[in-house]
């Protein structure tokens, strides 16, 4: 068994339950994630990839490029699971549970918010429930997986979440946020 340093949140002394700004309108989270992994298929695999990605249970699997997709699950073994259901003959698979740092916004102005300093169209018959999008906030790359019409999950680098995390509650803070 492969010892795994503890998960410590780069935002735990930002991210601290408060009201910011006037009546909360937004709420503002982050977590850390139990397991993600990115699997990165090869080109005359991708067919037979896409296939076994979706037979996984308890997984929210979001694409993220060309034969690439971004896992999650709150199962620490996801890693280990997929490197066993997909050889390196299918793909590439590579742990970012340490790497990223997921910072939800949900409430009625968060479309809001994200189009602020997010150059993306938030429209539902654009970007729907359920769909994921990359994009950038300035230099800091991001996923944005839509959960809900008013619930967005943003997959931060860690090196980059205290940044993003400083611009996302300026922006929330004129709309009124209640960090949880």
């Amino acid at each position: 068994m492969v010892d795994v340093p503890e998960k410590l949140s780069p935002l735990r002394d930002l991210a601290m339950p408060r009201l910011v700004g006037g009546e909360a309108t937004v709420e503002l989270s982050e977590r850390l994630c139990e397991s993600l992994v990115q699997v990165q298929s090869w080109p005359i695999s991708m067919i037979k990839v896409e296939k076994a990605l979706k037979y996984l249970k308890q997984a929210v699997v979001m694409p993220s490029g060309p034969g690439r997709w971004l896992v999650e699950a709150e199962d620490e073994g996801l890693e280990e699971e997929l490197r066993e259901t997909l050889p390196i003959d299918l793909a590439a698979i590579t742990g970012l549970t340490h790497a990223r740092v997921v910072v939800s916004i949900s409430g009625e102005n968060a479309t809001w918010v994200l189009a602020s300093g997010i150059a993306l169209d938030f429209e539902l018959d654009v970007f729907p429930v359920g769909a994921t999008q990359l994009c950038h906030h300035h230099e800091i790359g991001l996923t944005i997986h839509r959960t809900a019409e008013d619930h967005f999950d943003l997959y931060v680098f860690t090196s980059l979440s205290r940044s993003f995390w400083q611009w996302i509650e300026r922006a929330s803070a004129e709309v009124g946020c209640r960090i949880v």
